[in-house]
């Protein structure tokens, strides 16, 4: 098969869960015998040609010129040059910015990622929530194949006559990393609790904040909080001397030294489905702390303990397990990763999934 995957910012992952996905399941599908063309913007950091032999296609993007919009453009190219070459599928990673263009879609041959429920998310509301409710629907009308990345989403998605098949995110099981990449920053090796992810609201980023404040536990907080909700939250929390704002880091080394060295792993995420960050901390043992929904708790599967607001998790984090708890627990959520969420099962169900709608 000739397999293009649009709707990304491109590989080597340097943004997100669409992108660390393709990263992982492209190089596969290409060790499989597939001819596969990831699209990537004109401003991704690293201007490969090709990556693990998948071919990488930039496509000019001017988001950085004239902010939202661009990403609109960017889709629009995208389609454009990939109705240009014979792809038997076009695997399009969500529709937020894209479904706009989906009569160019062609429609026997796509399938796609739906990724979270998009209209629910707190930073969309009024005129975007409507919108994105509109996306959605034309999305999945110019679809063959639905993708649903946990089972809550296949769930909301029945109430659509299209086809959907459930194909979760994946991630590494981690034992060990580079202690050494730690020594680069300013931060605490120990008796902390971490999260990374993105800041924005529905993500509950004040809530962990407000939490770790109450509880006086050390927070390393990794995301990008130059954005201005991002803002608000470092200017309120400023004070707060256990409160550690690194920024963001995509070294895999230095994140995977966190994760397997935290006292707790706190994630904040509600609006989507199976939250890669959540399946890394997952891959590296960490014992999570997540919100409530049906989402995290789907994914987790009875491991760690939820929150529905910063007092539960405040509480939490004030009564954290002992070692041995934790050693447990560390266990069946590496186990679960090996058995659940590894990146060749879910190259493979992808495969499965196009051959029936090739």
């Amino acid at each position: 098969m000739k397999i293009a995957v649009l709707g990304s910012r491109g590989i080597p992952n340097r943004y997100g869960g669409f992108e660390e996905m393709a990263e992982r399941v492209a190089p596969l599908w290409v060790r499989a015998g597939h001819e596969v063309v990831v699209y990537a913007t004109s401003d991704h950091p690293e201007k490969v040609e090709f990556h693990e032999g998948v071919r990488v296609k930039h496509i000019f993007n001017p988001e950085h010129t004239i902010g939202l919009a661009g990403q609109f453009i960017y889709d629009y190219l995208c389609i454009l040059d990939a109705r240009k070459e014979d792809f038997d599928i076009y695997l399009q990673l969500g529709y937020t910015t894209s479904a706009i263009w989906s009569f160019l879609w062609p429609k026997s041959k796509t399938a796609i990622n739906m990724d979270g429920i998009e209209h629910r998310r707190a930073k969309y509301r009024g005129v975007l929530s409507v919108f994105l409710r509109w996306s959605e629907r034309i999305g999945v009308r110019r679809s063959k194949l639905l993708v649903a990345d946990n089972p809550m989403i296949a769930e909301y998605l029945t109430k659509y006559s299209t086809s959907c098949t459930t194909i979760a995110y994946g991630a590494e099981v981690v034992e060990q990393s580079d202690a050494s990449a730690l020594k680069k920053m300013n931060l605490p090796h120990t008796d902390y609790v971490l999260h990374i992810g993105r800041i924005q609201p529905d993500n509950h980023i004040k809530e962990i904040l407000e939490a770790a404040k109450q509880s006086g536990k050390v927070l390393i907080t990794i995301g990008d909080y130059t954005n201005r909700y991002g803002r608000q939250l470092q200017k309120r929390f400023k004070d707060c001397s256990s409160i550690y704002f690194p920024g963001t880091v995509y070294d895999k080394n230095i994140l995977n030294e966190l994760r397997l060295n935290c006292d707790a792993y706190l994630h904040g995420h509600s609006a989507g489905g199976t939250n890669p960050a959540l399946l890394e901390a997952m891959g590296c043992g960490a014992f999570i702390l997540a919100h409530n929904n049906p989402f995290n708790a789907s994914t987790l599967g009875g491991l760690g303990a939820l929150w529905s607001d910063h007092n539960e998790l405040s509480d939490l984090l004030r009564n954290l397990p002992n070692q041995e708890f934790k050693s447990k627990q560390r266990e069946l959520s590496r186990n679960r990763i090996r058995a659940s969420f590894n990146w060749e099962d879910i190259a493979t169900q992808y495969l499965d999934a196009f051959n029936k709608i090739k």
